[in-house]
């Protein structure tokens, strides 16, 4: 999408606004993805997810930081990346942890 690159620009640092955007855009791809099983749309899906992760934490939105880990999880599963895929599973599991522990 033409504006992916730029989205930073558009959000206010550390704000739900910013988020928003990201989802906007992941959602669009994981319907390109769902569709047509583009890998394409899947590591578009990844890189702006994982953008949104990093966000949601500095946030402190664990729980939502957990669900779009297990979300992103899902879609390397959907494209046969299974190490990618255990890689954010555990980081779910971890921010559960952590959260359940504070």
């Amino acid at each position: 999408l033409k504006w992916e690159g730029r989205m930073e620009e558009l959000m206010a640092p550390g704000s739900d606004v910013g988020c928003s955007i990201l989802q906007v855009f992941a959602d669009a791809h994981l319907r390109g993805f769902t569709e047509t099983t583009s890998r394409y749309h899947a590591l578009s899906y990844v890189g702006l997810e994982e953008r949104r992760i990093s966000l949601l934490g500095k946030l402190q939105r664990f729980r939502d930081q957990g669900e779009t880990m297990c979300d992103l999880a899902g879609v390397l599963l959907g494209i046969s990346n299974k190490t990618g895929a255990s890689v954010w599973f555990q980081r779910a599991r971890d921010v559960g942890a952590a959260s359940h522990s504070s």
